[in-house]
C-alpha cells in the first residue's frame, strides 16, 4: 500500500508542462539545432564544390541560413541558463570561455550568412577565405 501511495506521488517524467518550464532545460535542446545546421552547411558546400553540383550549394546556404535564425534563440536560452541555474554567477572559468567561444563562434556564423548571402545575389561561388572563415567557427 505505501509503494502505491508513494509512486502516487513521485514527478512524472513525461509531465510536459514541468519539461518545458524547468528554467535550464531548453538550451541544452536548442543549442544542436544551429551546430547541426551550420556543420551540414559545410559539409554541403564541400560538396557542391567537388561535385560541381548547384543544387548542394543551394542545401548549404538554406542550412546556414536556418543555422543563422537559430542561433538568438539558442544564445537567449544559454543565457536564460546563466540566469536560472547558475543563478547569475560571475562569468569566470568555464563559463566565460564557453560565453566567448559561443559569442565568437555566433558571430562568425553570422557573418558567413552575410558573406553567403552576397556570393549568392552575385551569382558566384565562394572563395578559399569563405572556407577559412568557415573553418574557424
Amino acid at each position: 500500500m505505501t509503494l502505491l501511495l508513494a509512486a502516487s506521488h513521485s514527478p512524472n517524467p513525461f509531465d510536459l508542462k514541468s519539461a518545458l518550464l524547468a528554467g535550464h532545460a531548453q538550451h541544452p535542446v536548442i543549442i544542436h539545432f544551429p551546430i547541426a545546421l551550420f556543420m551540414a552547411s559545410a559539409v554541403f558546400e564541400l560538396l557542391a564544390v567537388w561535385r560541381k553540383q548547384p543544387l548542394f550549394a543551394s542545401v548549404a546556404y538554406y542550412n546556414l541560413l536556418g543555422a543563422a535564425v537559430t542561433l538568438p534563440l539558442a544564445i537567449a536560452t544559454g543565457l536564460g541558463a546563466w540566469q536560472w541555474q547558475l543563478e547569475g554567477a560571475a562569468i569566470k572559468g568555464n563559463l566565460r570561455l564557453h560565453m566567448i567561444f559561443a559569442l565568437t563562434s555566433a558571430s562568425l556564423i553570422f557573418f558567413l550568412s552575410w558573406m553567403r548571402w552576397r556570393f549568392r545575389l552575385k551569382g558566384i561561388s565562394p572563395g578559399f577565405a569563405y572556407f577559412a572563415v568557415t573553418f574557424l567557427a
